[in-house]
């Protein structure tokens, strides 16, 4: 499943001081509200530090079907992201987003911690996910789910 076709841009230096500033005010957002309130810039966060990581080149469009980066070799690469909240990191028992009818050649786990930091990325085959996906009422696989069918590819 290739997308030679896709526009797809690089996260330049650019792009990381923006996120750095999103996370700043996020963080004061969240310490400000004391309440659990937040402005959901977790995912967004999760692709570009995956991406970068990973050399990835980021979809340009936000709501692409399916993926949210392209690979070297030209592959459709799904992330998701998870951060911990109350603690340092995520539970393993913790679920992922729902995912889409669409399919991806492989999907990427970034774990990010409390302050946004990546603590490690994890890799999984699209076909290996699929079954786990299928089982799920909402198709969102639990942490724990998603590492028992992939590996750990950062750091």
């Amino acid at each position: 499943m290739k997308h030679h076709e896709t526009k797809t841009l690089v996260v330049s230096d650019a792009i990381m001081d923006a996120a750095a500033s999103a996370i700043k005010a996020e963080l004061v957002y969240q310490r400000a509200t004391n309440c659990g309130r937040k402005f959901g810039i977790t995912g967004e966060i999760g692709e570009i530090f995956v991406c970068r990581a990973l050399g990835l080149k980021m979809v340009e469009d936000p709501r692409s079907e399916g993926f949210d980066a392209v690979d070297a070799k030209g592959r459709c690469v799904q992330i998701k992201t998870r951060r911990g909240e109350n603690g340092e990191l995520p539970k393993n028992s913790g679920s992922l987003s729902r995912f889409s009818d669409h399919e991806c050649d492989y999907v990427l786990l970034g774990v990010l911690s409390k302050e946004y930091n990546l603590i490690g990325v994890w890799k999984a085959e699209f076909s290996r996910l699929k079954p786990i996906i299928g089982k799920r009422k909402r198709a969102n696989p639990t942490i724990r789910q998603f590492k028992s069918v992939g590996e750990q590819v950062h750091p």
